[in-house]
C-alpha cells in the first residue's frame, strides 16, 4: 500500500500478523452467504481447471497389453527405416519438398522421429532383455539423421544398417498368441505396460493452472502457517512479504512444468487458448476406450475419470437421450425406449416400425440404464452433456476473467490520465468515453464480432475493449477526489515523478471501486459470452461453452439442453454478484455500520 493508505478506503494494518488486505478479506467474508458463494465459485473453477481428470474417454490409469498397437508399430518400423535410408541416399538435391515438409533437414528429423516413436511403442511392451536391438536401432537412426548433412557416407552406412536391423526385428519380435509359449527368435511374450493416458494429454499450461489453483484453494492454510512460523506474526514482515507470496504462487506451479513431457506438444503454438477450448487432444477420440472395448487392449487394471465420456465422443444410439435418472430415458437391450414419446410404436397406416438402435456400452462406462450414465442427458449426436459442460466451463469462465482483465487495464489507464492530468486531456478522454457509452454495449459487441469473426480470443478482446468506459469513469472520479489530498501534494512537492505519483500513491487508494466493478464485470462477461454463443456469434462448435450448449436444441421436448447449461450460467452469475456486493460493502466506508 502507499504512504497515503490511511487516507484511502483500505483499513489500517492490525496487530497479530495481519496486514490491511487481510482485514479487508475478513470483512468480505464475514457473511455466511459470501463464504458459501466463494466456496461454490472455487468449486466451479476447480471443475474447469481439473477437467482432463474429471471428464474424458482417456483412462486415468491403465495397466495391460495392447497387441494391436504393438503389431502396428512393428509392421510400420521397417517402412520408417526404409524411408529414412531413402532420404539420406537421395540427399538434398534429390529431395522434393512436400506440403507438410519445407526442407530436407526437416524431412530427416520427421522420419527419424517416426522411427523413434515406433520403437517407444515396442519398448513399452517388451521385457528389458529385448531392448538391446531397439536401442541399437535408435542410435543408428539418430546418427544417420544427424550426420547426413555433413558426412553422407557414414550416414548412408548407418541408415542401411538401420533398415536391415528393422527388417530383422519385424521377423523376430512378433507377439506370441495368447495362451501359447513364445518361439525363440520368432516371437516374444508381451509385457504389461502401465500408462496414465489422461496425464499424457495434459499440456504444460494446463499443469500450471492446476498447480496454481491448488495453491489458491489451500491459501488460508499455508498463508496462516507462513505468517505464524516464518514471519513470526510481525506486522511489517507480513506486509513486506506480500509481493514475495504472490511471486511464489505464480512461480511454484511452473516448477513441475519444466521437466513435464506429457502433452507438451499437444496444443499448437499458434493457439494460446487451446488449453481452454480443448482443441488439442480433448476433441480427438481416445484409442484406449475403443481398444479396451474391442479387446485389442487387455487391461489388468483400469481407472476411468468420474465422467467416463469424452468431450466429442459420439453415441449414435443415444442422441437426445434424457437424463438417465428420468423414467423416459430407459432403453431396452433391443434398442427401443421403454416408455415416453419415443417408445416403440407401429404406424397404423403403413405398419412401419422404427428399427432398433442398440446402445453400445463401451469399456469403462456405466451400464446402459444406470442413473450415472448420462445424468444430464445427451445432445443431438449422443455426446454426454455433463462432460461438455465440464469442458465448456473453461471457455465461459476464461472469457469472463480475461475480458475483465482487458477492460480493467484499459479503463484504469484512461481514467487515471483523465483524472490526474485534467484540462484538455480530461476533456478529450471524457468525450471518448461518452462516445463509447452512446452505443448499447451488446449491439456494439455484435457488430464488431460480425466483422472480425467469432473465436475465443476475439470474444475476450471485444468484451474487454467495449466495456471499459464504466471503469474509466470510476477511476477518473477517484483521481479527481484524491488529486488534492495531502499525500499527493506532498509527493509532488518532494519531486516525485508523475508516473510514481499516479501508480504508487493515487492508484492503490482508488482501487476499491475498481475491484467492485471488476467482480461484477466477470459475471457480465460470462453472461454476454453465453448470449453471443447462443446467437451463433460466439465460440463455434464442436468447442463447447455454456452458451453454445443452449443452441443444441430449442425444442421443449429436449428440456435438459436448456435447463442445465442455463442453470449453470445463472448460478455462476448469482455467485459473482454476491461476492461483488461483499467486496463493495468491505471497501465502501459509507456502507459500514
Amino acid at each position: 500500500m502507499s504512504e497515503g493508505a490511511a487516507v484511502g478506503a483500505a483499513p489500517a494494518p492490525t496487530a497479530g500478523g495481519r496486514d490491511d488486505w487481510d482485514t479487508v478479506l475478513r470483512q468480505v467474508f464475514r457473511r455466511r452467504s459470501t463464504r458459501l458463494a466463494a466456496a461454490a465459485l472455487a468449486l466451479v473453477y476447480a471443475v474447469a481447471v481439473y477437467a482432463p481428470l474429471l471428464a474424458g474417454d482417456r483412462p486415468l490409469y491403465v495397466a495391460g497389453t495392447d497387441a494391436n498397437a504393438y503389431r502396428k508399430a512393428l509392421r510400420l518400423l521397417p517402412n520408417a527405416a526404409r524411408d529414412l535410408h531413402g532420404l539420406v541416399d537421395r540427399g538434398r538435391d534429390g529431395f522434393t519438398p512436400g506440403a507438410a515438409v519445407a526442407s530436407w533437414e526437416a524431412a530427416l528429423v520427421q522420419q527419424r522421429d517416426a522411427v523413434l516413436q515406433r520403437l517407444d511403442v515396442l519398448r513399452q511392451q517388451l521385457a528389458p532383455a529385448e531392448h538391446a536391438p531397439l536401442d541399437r536401432l535408435a542410435v543408428l537412426a539418430e546418427r544417420a539423421a544427424a550426420q547426413a548433412p555433413q558426412v553422407r557416407e557414414a550416414a548412408l552406412a548407418d541408415a542401411a544398417e538401420a533398415e536391415e536391423l528393422a527388417g530383422r526385428l519385424k521377423d523376430s519380435l512378433a507377439p506370441a498368441e495368447p495362451g501359447t509359449a513364445p518361439e525363440p527368435g520368432r516371437s516374444v511374450a508381451l509385457q504389461p505396460f502401465r500408462r496414465w493416458p489422461a496425464l499424457e494429454g495434459i499440456s504444460r499450461v494446463e499443469l500450471w493452472f492446476m498447480g496454481l489453483w491448488t495453491l489458491l484453494l489451500a491459501f488460508p492454510l499455508w498463508n496462516r502457517a507462513v505468517n505464524a512460523w516464518l514471519l513470526h506474526g510481525e506486522r511489517e514482515a507480513v506486509r513486506r512479504a506480500r509481493r514475495r507470496k504472490l511471486l511464489a504462487v505464480l512461480l511454484l506451479p511452473a516448477l513441475p512444468c519444466l521437466p513435464w513431457s506429457f502433452g507438451s506438444s499437444a496444443a499448437p503454438a499458434q493457439d494460446p487458448w487451446a488449453w481452454a477450448t480443448g482443441s488439442d487432444s480433448a476433441l480427438a477420440a481416445s484409442p484406449f476406450k475403443a481398444g479396451l472395448t474391442s479387446g485389442d487392449i487387455v487391461a489388468d487394471e483400469l481407472r476411468m475419470p468420474p465422467v467416463a465420456f469424452g468431450l466429442a465422443e459420439i453415441h449414435d444410439a443415444e442422441y437426445f437421450r434424457p437424463p438417465t435418472w428420468h423414467a423416459s430415458a430407459a432403453i431396452s437391450a433391443e434398442g427401443y425406449y421403454e416408455r415416453g414419446a419415443r417408445a416403440r410404436s407401429v404406424d397404423a397406416v403403413q405398419g412401419f416400425t422404427v428399427p432398433p438402435r442398440p446402445v453400445e456400452v463401451r469399456r469403462g462406462e456405466p451400464a446402459r440404464n444406470a442413473a450415472t450414465r448420462h445424468p444430464l442427458g445427451t445432445d443431438g449426436l449422443g455426446r454426454d452433456l455433463l462432460a461438455r459442460m465440464v469442458w465448456g466451463g473453461r471457455v465461459s469462465l476464461s472469457v469472463g476473467l480475461v475480458s475483465t482483465l482487458f477492460l480493467v487495464l484499459v479503463g484504469v489507464v484512461v481514467g487515471a490520465l483523465a483524472g490526474y492530468c485534467g484540462g484538455w486531456v480530461d476533456l478529450l478522454l471524457s468525450r471518448v468515453i461518452e462516445v463509447f457509452q452512446c452505443f448499447p454495449p451488446f449491439f456494439l459487441i455484435l457488430i464488431v464480432v460480425a466483422f472480425i469473426g467469432p473465436g475465443i480470443l476475439n470474444i475476450m478482446l471485444v468484451l474487454g475493449l467495449t466495456r471499459w468506459p464504466g471503469v474509466a469513469r470510476l477511476v477518473r472520479g477517484e483521481f479527481l477526489r484524491l488529486r488534492g489530498q495531502d499525500f499527493v501534494v506532498a509527493s509532488e512537492a518532494l519531486g516525485a515523478r508523475r508516473r510514481r505519483t499516479i501508480f504508487r500513491h493515487i492508484l492503490p487508494n482508488a482501487m476499491g471501486p475498481v475491484l467492485v466493478a471488476a467482480t461484477f464485470s466477470v459475471a457480465s462477461g460470462i453472461l454476454t459470452e453465453s448470449a453471443l454463443s447462443f446467437l451463433g456469434f460466439g465460440v463455434k462448435l464442436p468447442i463447447p461453452s455454456w452458451g453454445s450448449l443452449l443452441t443444441e436444441s430449442r425444442s421443449p421436448e429436449h428440456w435438459w439442453i436448456q435447463v442445465f447449461p442455463g442453470l449453470m450460467i445463472f448460478i455462476t452469475v448469482i455467485l459473482y454478484n454476491l461476492l461483488g456486493e461483499a467486496v463493495r460493502d468491505a471497501l465502501d466506508p459509507r456502507l459500514k455500520t
